[in-house]
Parts: C-alpha cells; sequence; structure tokens
C-alpha cells in the first residue's frame, strides 16, 4: 500500500478522535462543553482534509489505487458535508 494511502487512513483515525470529542460534549453540560465541541469539529475537520488531500496524492501518483483512493476522497468530502451540516444545526 502507498505511503500517501496510509496517511489518508490515518488520518480517518483523527476524524475518529474528533466524532469521539464532539460526543462526549453532547454527553457534558456547562460552559467546557462550547471548548470541546469546537475542538472536535477542528480534528475532525482537519482530518477529513487531510484524508481527502492524501487521497488526491495517491489518485495522482499512483495508477493501481486510483478507485480507492477516488473512494477514498469521496467519503472524506461527503463526511466533511455532514461535519458542516451537523455544526449549522448543532
Amino acid at each position: 500500500m502507498p505511503w500517501a494511502l496510509r496517511f489518508a487512513i490515518g488520518s480517518f483515525l483523527l476524524f475518529g478522535i474528533g466524532a469521539t470529542i464532539i460526543a462526549w460534549a453532547c454527553m457534558s453540560t456547562g460552559w467546557e462543553t462550547l471548548g470541546r465541541f469546537v475542538g472536535g469539529l477542528l480534528t475532525a475537520g482537519a482530518g477529513l482534509i487531510a484524508s481527502a488531500l492524501f487521497s488526491i496524492v495517491s489518485a495522482v501518483i499512483h495508477r493501481r489505487w486510483r478507485t480507492f483512493s477516488l473512494a477514498m476522497l469521496a467519503i472524506s468530502v461527503l463526511l466533511f458535508l455532514l461535519l458542516l451540516v451537523f455544526a449549522k444545526f448543532a
């Protein structure tokens, strides 16, 4: 597996950490909830953006992994749009 795809999958792990922080913030009360929620959104967003960029790099460089890279890119963009919608209505 190419190095760019490994970094893209690792960035999905960063998204998972951010989603966990958001879930923790939704179960909390008080002013620290806002800080946790914002921190989770920033972490999850950074993970998805990094995953999308590494997927693009992998799709351009490695022809054999192009389909998988583009699928990861599509998932990253979809999850990022859902994260923006969630942030808008939360």
